[in-house]
């Protein structure tokens, strides 16, 4: 039964990825060149599509052909202070939500559909369940005809001694060291015709299409594009805020930017792409880095190994020291994005997916979130009332219990007259 189970995975993984891939080179190609038509375009209309095409032409490089031009590398080895309790005996890519998925799952599924095979997961921190899960979940991407090739993978890279190395050094200390410390990786064969590197988070819900992001990096001859959502000012002062001018060129970059040094960094947002509606814009004016970079692999190698040899975080580190010495974009992503980094962030996606007000997509059939495949009975509710919220499989809820606005995890059992509100509830 379950190798059934997995033979169906891979059937999805094959059909979707294909298909998906499809659509994406066909939209990819209008960023590297302007669609044909039969009708005449006014003139000033082609002179200025050609003088487009004159300032481009020098710097930019084709759209994504092949799976093998990228390497996604998913940093996961976060203490996850923040998210403490959930964090005592989990990793925090390993911390469920939505009663069924895990929050590693959320950037493996946009891989999967944006047809990125070569995948990378940096773990550190109690990474016994992320592993357990990683191995259940994504085995049989590995090897398997799932993006045209036989060569996919998904693999973990732990915080390991090294020699040279005393017992604090072998943590990762950051973001940038913890990639810096598997650059060898891409001295290998497998590697040979990756051109750039796909770096992101895993404490994040959002929906991507990461060849959109990479074909839109290339089009724009950028050494790093920054993935940004625009911001309001409580959420801009955790994060990384950057200002652009209207060719989305990244004129500063600072992290976690203190109130004083924030009110000079507003921008409208929706005039400069970022923003989808006025109230959007209004409310948030700030562009604000998701912790997601696509840095060309020559680009990255010279960073971490010559010019920036002991840096040990992108964001503080690197980019916000390489302004005007490296072309930097920033790439405008228009759709949900939360941080869930933070217990009250963390509650409220959890929340917001229960009354089904989220814009994360859990039922989108053409793009599924994938995770563990478990042999479950289907969940049970005995005389009880469950209403706007989200039960995960094998969850029974007995007679008079009410269950309203809550999360319940897989396999949770909810006695009898019980009232659970607002609520997450672990399986």
């Amino acid at each position: 039964m379950q190798q059934g189970t997995l033979a169906g995975c891979r059937a999805r993984v094959s059909t979707g990825s294909f298909a998906r891939t499809r659509t994406v080179k066909a939209n990819a190609t209008l960023l590297s060149r302007p669609p044909s038509s039969n009708k005449q375009q006014p003139a000033s209309s082609q002179q200025s599509a050609q003088q487009s095409q004159q300032q481009h032409k020098p710097y930019a490089r084709p759209p994504v052909k092949s799976s093998d031009e990228i390497v996604a590398m998913i940093l996961g080895g976060g203490s996850g202070n923040d998210l403490w309790p959930l964090t005592n005996s989990r990793a925090e890519p390993a911390v469920p939500f939505a009663g069924l998925f895990r929050l590693i799952d959320v950037p493996l599924s946009n891989c999967i559909h944006s047809g990125i095979s070569n995948i990378y997961v940096l773990t550190q921190y109690n990474a016994t369940s992320l592993n357990r899960h990683l191995s259940r979940a994504y085995q049989f991407l590995n090897n398997v005809t799932f993006v045209g090739h036989g060569c996919g993978f998904v693999e973990t890279l732990a915080a390991s001694q090294r020699p040279g190395l005393d017992a604090k050094e072998a943590w990762y200390q950051g973001t940038a060291d913890a990639v810096r410390r598997y650059l060898y990786l891409f001295d290998e064969a497998k590697h040979e015709a990756c051109e750039d590197v796909l770096i992101m988070a895993a404490d994040q819900l959002y929906r991507m299409d990461y060849t959109q992001l990479l074909n839109y990096h290339r089009a724009k001859g950028a050494d790093v594009t920054i993935a940004t959502t625009p911001a309001d000012e409580e959420h801009a002062t955790h994060l990384g805020v950057l200002t652009v001018d209207r060719e989305c060129n990244v004129l500063e970059f600072y992290e976690k930017p203190p109130r004083a040094q924030l009110a000079t960094m507003s921008i409208d947002t929706m005039e400069y792409g970022f923003a989808d509606s006025e109230e959007e814009a209004t409310s948030k004016p700030f562009v604000a880095s998701m912790g997601m970079y696509v840095i060309k692999r020559k680009v990255l190698l010279d960073l971490l190994s010559t010019r920036f040899p002991r840096a040990v975080d992108f964001s503080r580190d690197i980019l916000s020291l390489s302004r005007g010495e490296l072309k930097i974009c920033a790439y405008p992503h228009r759709g949900y994005w939360e941080d869930v980094g933070s217990l009250k962030d963390y509650y409220a996606a959890n929340m917001a997916l229960a009354a089904d007000s989220s814009r994360l997509g859990l039922f989108d059939r053409d793009a599924p979130l994938y995770s563990e495949a478990r042999v479950l009975p289907p969940s049970k509710v005995h005389g009880a009332s469950v209403a706007d919220s989200l039960l995960g499989d094998a969850c029974r809820v007995a007679q008079g219990s009410v269950v309203r606005g809550s999360v319940i995890g897989s396999c949770a059992f909810i006695g009898r007259d019980c009232d659970i509100q607002d609520s997450i509830i672990f399986g």
